[in-house]
């Protein structure tokens, strides 16, 4: 598996709402391509493939 972790710190609600609807918008929903995880500090994502890992990077990379 491949983990892409994106923090909670002092993020806004718009931000989160915009973050999660590019990765469903590019990958479709979880349980496909990738799962994900939520805890206290963050939420993480599960990309069973290494490129569309590294798209999810590319594609969060100015939001964190």
């Amino acid at each position: 598996m491949n983990t892409i972790s994106i923090p909670w710190d002092n993020q806004k609600e718009m931000w989160w709402n915009q973050t999660c609807a590019d990765v469903i918008e590019h990958f479709g929903l979880p349980g496909g391509r990738y799962t994900t995880e939520v805890s206290t500090e963050c939420m993480k994502f599960y990309f069973k493939n290494e490129q569309d890992a590294l798209m999810c990077r590319l594609l969060t990379s100015e939001k964190v």
